[in-house]
């Protein structure tokens, strides 16, 4: 089965809805009170490996100074069809799940987390149909991203604690988190939403992505933790720590899937900015 195909069909399912008009649940307020811009209500997050037969090198090469350079340009000549915030996130360490089905993507080693940020999935659908996109930036990405492992997932993002973090190059946690089969999403998001990370010195920003539904099926995960640290040390005690609190509070509580949540530390690329 290609679970990379299936979840860039799960994707596109979801744009349509959106272009005909469908619902999508209504957005949950941030626990930290911090109202959200209306035109980054809702972001894709895009996690992939580099394309087989090139080196890390040239990978991060071509996604910042080539890629992230076409997507400058088409925010520039199509601005309404466009990214309204765009973010590169280079992976320098992680972990990868264990015990999913053969040919799961996130078995494997991931290279970059891409974010975009756009006011709803209506707009979404035309960026990835603008002439812009189709002429310059579509084919370019066959240049650096192993499509047949890339993984899409349209969400929308609470901020749990911490102000917006402006310092650029900072280090990034992402964690990924699935639900146990049978659990219901709300039972799950409850509980996954009780974490209180207390935000200082070394944690600075807590986020929590609801991965959104769409026709096509179920998400490939059901919730991502997006957390700024101070530096790489913190980074990796951050990371021992919630792997501890998602194994003692979820996992063993039966509400995650054992050996289904896995971590990605990065380093944030604030490529356009966007409103604030």
């Amino acid at each position: 089965m290609d679970l990379s195909l299936q979840r860039r069909q799960l994707l596109m399912a979801s744009v349509a809805l959106g272009a005909a008009g469908g619902g999508l649940p209504a957005q949950a307020a941030s626990p930290s009170g911090t109202p959200q811009h209306p035109d980054l209500a809702v972001k894709l997050i895009i996690v992939g490996r580099r394309r087989p037969g090139t080196t890390l090198a040239e990978h991060r090469h071509h996604i910042r100074k080539v890629h992230g350079e076409l997507v400058l340009r088409n925010i520039a000549a199509d601005p309404a069809n466009a990214p309204r915030r765009y973010v590169q996130n280079a992976v320098f360490d992680g972990s990868f799940r264990t015990g999913g089905p053969a040919g799961d993507a996130f078995a494997l080693n991931r290279d970059f987390v891409t974010q975009i940020w756009m006011p709803d999935l209506q707009t979404l659908g035309r960026a990835r149909q603008s002439p812009f996109y189709l002429q310059h930036v579509k084919h370019d990405e066959d240049n650096f991203v192993d499509q047949a492992n890339v993984v899409f997932m349209p969400v929308r993002e609470r901020v749990m604690a911490g102000a917006p973090v402006t310092a650029h190059q900072r280090v990034k946690l992402f964690g990924f988190v699935q639900r146990a089969p049978g659990t219901a999403v709300e039972d799950f998001r409850r509980a996954w939403s009780a974490a209180t990370w207390r935000t200082g010195e070394s944690l600075l920003r807590h986020v929590q992505n609801d991965t959104l539904p769409t026709p096509a099926g179920p998400a490939p995960l059901d919730g991502i933790d997006e957390c700024w640290l101070a530096d790489d040390a913190s980074a990796y005690d951050f990371l021992g720590r919630w792997n501890a609190w998602v194994n003692d509070t979820l996992v063993r509580s039966g509400l995650a899937a054992p050996g289904h949540h896995f971590a990605l530390l990065a380093r944030e690329d604030v490529i356009h900015a966007g409103p604030q």
